[in-house]
C-alpha cells in the first residue's frame, strides 16, 4: 500500500489528502517515539556512567529526574558564591607567580640561556598573570575600548605580595650576586 494510491478488490482509486494524513500519522508517531527512546536510552547510559550506577535498567522516568537533577547542580555550580571564587582566584595567582619564581630560579642557574630570551619570557609570563574581574563601578576598572584590547599585566595582590617577598626573602638570590643578569634584575612581579 502506498501512501497515494489504494488498491481495494473493485480497483484503484485516488485517496484525498485528509485519508493520506490519516494513514501518515501513526508512521508518524511511532518515528516520534523511536527518537524519543532513542534518545533517552542514551540519557540512561550517561546518567549510569555518570552517577556510577549499577543499575542500568531504569525507569524513563527516574532517568529524567535524574537528568533535571544534574543539570541544577552544574547550573548551581555557576551560580557558585563570589567569595569562594576570590579565593581560588586568590590561590591560582599566587600559585601562578611561584610558578613564575621557579622559571625565574631555573633562568639563574642556566649559564648557556640567552638573558634576553629569559627576559622576554618572564615578562611575558607577567603580562599573562590573571587578573581579578573588576566590578564596572570600579574606579580602576578600564572604560575605554582601546584599553581592553590590550593585555595589561595585572598588579599582585597586597596578599600575594607579602607572599611572593616571604618566599624571595627565603630563597637566596644569586641573580643578585651576578653582575651579568643586569636584563632580568629588572623583572619583577612581585
Amino acid at each position: 500500500m502506498t501512501a497515494t494510491n489504494l488498491q481495494p478488490n473493485t480497483g484503484q482509486r485516488h485517496i484525498s489528502a485528509k485519508e493520506e494524513r490519516k494513514l501518515r500519522k501513526p508512521l508518524i508517531e511511532r518515528k516520534r517515539r523511536e527518537r524519543i527512546n532513542h534518545c533517552l536510552d542514551q540519557l540512561r547510559e550517561t546518567v549510569v556512567g555518570a552517577f556510577r550506577l549499577d543499575q542500568s535498567k531504569l525507569e524513563k522516568a527516574d532517568i529524567l529526574e535524574m537528568t533535571v537533577k544534574h543539570l541544577q547542580n552544574i547550573q548551581g555550580n555557576r551560580d557558585s558564591d563570589p567569595v569562594l571564587d576570590a579565593e581560588a582566584q586568590q590561590r591560582y595567582s599566587t600559585g601562578y607567580i611561584q610558578c613564575m619564581q621557579e622559571v625565574h630560579n631555573l633562568l639563574l642557574s642556566c649559564d648557556w640561556m640567552d638573558k634576553t630570551l629569559g627576559s622576554r619570557l618572564l615578562n611575558h609570563l607577567l603580562k599573562s598573570l590573571p587578573c581579578p574581574e573588576l566590578p564596572e563601578n570600579s574606579p580602576t576598572s578600564v572604560s575605554s575600548s582601546d584599553e581592553l584590547d590590550s593585555p595589561k599585566a595585572c598588579p599582585p595582590s597586597p596578599v600575594l605580595y607579602e607572599r611572593a617577598v616571604q618566599s624571595q626573602d627565603q630563597c637566596s638570590s644569586p641573580m643578585r650576586m651576578s653582575p651579568h643578569l643586569s636584563v632580568l634584575e629588572m623583572w619583577r612581579p612581585w
